[in-house]
């Protein structure tokens, strides 16, 4: 494993976003729905920071700029000067899987993301949130956690 997968909760966060166009849109949309707040610039509280700038010096000026500042920085298309990548990703909220190729190749994690969709109902995230609502019942049923993870995984095997 060369990254360390996270799921990093944005919700009302600031997250820095620096650039226009397709790219910086994609980013954009990606913090959107994951709850976090979009910057231009550096602002207290802010963790992370996406540059999406066509040109390299200025990709480079701004993501140090940004990391100087204590961001981690994720620049669009420049995996060698990423600090983390951003995943393909598969939503059934809450499930969440995420690929990611290190930057390798995102259309090979797009490629795998969409094998996965083909495979997972859509109904998933349904499935999880009544899971979690029965979490309760489940301890009252089975007091000893060895009994309930038996119990969830004879529920959930195949068949």
């Amino acid at each position: 494993m060369e990254q360390l997968p996270l799921f990093l909760n944005l919700r009302g966060r600031p997250v820095v976003l620096v650039g226009e166009g397709e790219a910086a849109d994609a980013k954009a949309r990606l913090i959107v729905r994951a709850g976090g707040r979009i910057v231009p610039e550096w602002e207290q509280g802010a963790t992370i920071a996406f540059v999406a700038l066509d040109d390299g010096d200025e990709a480079r000026a701004a993501a140090e700029a940004l990391r100087a500042r204590g961001l981690l920085v994720n620049v669009v298309d420049r995996p060698d000067l990423c600090d983390f990548t951003t995943p393909a990703i598969v939503d059934r909220a809450p499930v969440t899987i995420a690929i990611g190729t290190g930057g390798a190749s995102a259309g090979l994690a797009k490629a795998v993301r969409q094998r996965i969709e083909a495979l997972l109902p859509t109904r998933l995230g349904a499935l999880a949130a009544a899971l979690h609502a029965a979490r309760a019942a489940m301890k009252t049923r089975w007091p000893a956690a060895a009994e309930r993870r038996r119990a969830l995984d004879a529920a959930l095997a195949r068949g």
